[in-house]
């Protein structure tokens, strides 16, 4: 295995930011939950990945987007819950990944943000974004690692115009420095650094690309207005499943 290769890597370099995350919230909370639940969510969604893969094609690999999706549902669903709930939701993600979509490698939905909230419409698992909820000092590491890793990626046009679209809300209801304080949240810029910009599931060419992220975060303001207890990922499946169905129409007219 090549390590420059496999470090140079977009999603190992997530999967990297997210595990130093996970580090500095162990440090802090140290139940022995928030340390395990990330590490078996991780071991679980990679073998599942790894073991269809096998099977389909007789080819290993190195999962690094098994790594991505097992940290976010470790480190977003709360770790209060019971082990069979992260189970779920790692099996959840699983299968909007490996079966539901146009072919392999073209699912539809982002698998972390549909286990975890098939897990909270049939059970109530909360989602508490736990690892990024407590303070401040995880944006030191998630934002200038995500900025710099988007950039290269050329998606950062998504978490921007995601985070503008955010800004002109809540300057309608705070100041100009309470609404730039709100936007320093951390489950709002985990979501738009790390969730929104997941390669397969979000637009990098056409039109669609400017409109993804104002669409996401228009759709998260409106279920806002319902008083719902998680807005971001269920806008984020929302507007998934748009973009696969406007791309779908596109081909059969083509």
């Amino acid at each position: 295995m090549d390590l420059k290769a496999v470090f140079n890597e977009f999603k190992s370099q997530v999967a990297f930011t997210l595990f130093l995350i996970w580090l500095l919230a162990v440090w802090h909370s140290q139940p022995l939950n928030s340390i395990l639940y990330p590490l078996i969510s991780v071991f679980l969604m990679t073998l599942l990945d790894i073991g269809i893969t096998w099977v389909r094609s007789k080819k290993l690999y190195w999962p690094s987007a098994s790594f991505v999706t097992g940290l976010l549902i470790g480190l977003i669903i709360d770790p209060k819950e019971p082990i069979w709930i992260i189970a779920l939701a790692v099996l959840a993600a699983f299968v909007s990944k490996q079966f539901i979509g146009a072919g392999l490698r073209q699912h539809i939905f982002n698998p972390a943000a549909f286990g975890i909230m098939t897990v909270t419409l049939a059970f109530g698992a909360p989602v508490a974004w736990w690892a990024v909820a407590w303070g401040k000092l995880p944006l030191i590491i998630l934002v200038p690692a995500m900025l710099r890793i988007l950039w290269r990626m050329k998606r950062l046009w998504l978490a921007i115009s995601f985070l503008f679209v955010y800004l002109v809300y809540y300057l309608t209801l705070f100041d100009p420095q309470a609404a730039v304080l709100a936007l320093v949240d951390g489950s709002l810029l985990l979501f738009a650094l790390v969730m929104l910009s997941e390669p397969i599931t979000s637009p990098a060419v056409g039109n669609y690309k400017y409109l993804f992220g104002p669409a996401v975060a228009i759709i998260s303001i409106g279920l806002s207005r319902l008083n719902l207890a998680e807005v971001f990922l269920p806008a984020l499946l929302v507007a998934n499943l748009t973009t696969f169905s406007l791309r779908f129409l596109n081909k059969k007219r083509v």
